[in-house]
């Protein structure tokens, strides 16, 4: 089986980023959009306020707020890579990331045994998603997430997507879950240890530990949380793996539509959990 990737999966893939080679005939820093864009800012705060995002948190999120060519430039870039799954998995599944997802799983035990109880999904799963989404907490994104969303909703490529999901952030924003200037993440908009974008982390974000805040960030028990329940909103079967065409296959492919990544989740989850 060979993998060729020349469309659009999700917005932020940190696994699969390391094998791109990104044709330089489509790295392009320029806006689709001819309209300035204070005057679109201005209104698309407009539609913000009618969809119930208070002023105060749009002087707080927007008030710095400009396009950045570096977010434009890595959006034009087209990936394209031929790699057979043994070869994919070699770099993804690697002894490194199975080392220390071991070493994850038995740091967390308690942690993960509980949160995987109340949700039905077996902890390897958990350690598996949060080793490949950021390695382990480590390769989270420095992008400023309001100012990524805003840029690819003014570019006009995928203007509708982004628009929502950049009212999606600020309302988190607004919920207090975190401060504008924390909110983190991927070039295009994938935030926390999970990888959530905006719409994600409202529909299956989770306050575990009842301090107010879902916190993906920096909230060991919130991110478990945040990626058991997502598992388990989507049809997650807890007793059984996750082999190709599985129903749990299936809800990785919800997850990410990479055949390849699913297996890779598959694998990992199998190495670690041994």
């Amino acid at each position: 089986m060979v993998f060729c990737y020349t469309g659009y999966m999700k917005p932020y893939i940190p696994a699969l980023a390391l094998l791109f080679i990104a044709s330089p005939a489509c790295a392009q820093a320029s806006f689709d959009n001819l309209k300035p864009f204070g005057l679109w800012l201005s209104e698309f705060e407009q539609e913000a306020r009618a969809q119930g995002i208070s002023q105060a948190t749009l002087d707080d999120a927007l008030s710095d707020t400009v396009p950045d060519d570096s977010v434009i430039e890595l959006d034009r870039k087209q990936p394209e890579s031929v790699l057979t799954l043994q070869e994919y998995l070699a770099k993804i599944v690697s002894p490194t990331r199975i080392e220390n997802g071991k070493a994850m799983l038995a740091e967390n035990r308690d942690l993960l045994e509980e949160i995987g109880k109340a949700y039905g999904v077996q902890p390897k799963f958990i350690v598996a998603l949060w080793g490949i989404e950021t390695s382990y907490g480590e390769n989270t994104g420095n992008y400023e997430i309001i100012d990524a969303l805003a840029t690819l909703a003014y570019d006009g490529r995928r203007a509708d997507f982004f628009r929502g999901e950049l009212i999606k952030a600020l309302r988190i924003v607004q919920q207090e879950h975190i401060a504008p200037g924390a909110l983190q993440g991927s070039w295009a908009g994938a935030m926390g240890q999970c990888q959530f974008m905006p719409s994600s982390f409202l529909k299956y974000a989770v306050d575990y530990d009842h301090d107010g805040k879902h916190d993906i960030w920096d909230d060991k028990a919130d991110i478990f949380a945040s990626i058991a329940n997502y598992l388990h909103s989507e049809g997650w079967d807890e007793h059984s793996d996750a082999q190709e065409d599985s129903e749990n296959y299936n809800v990785l492919l919800k997850w990410n539509r990479s055949r390849y990544f699913a297996t890779a989740v598959g694998a990992l989850a199998d190495s670690i959990g041994k």
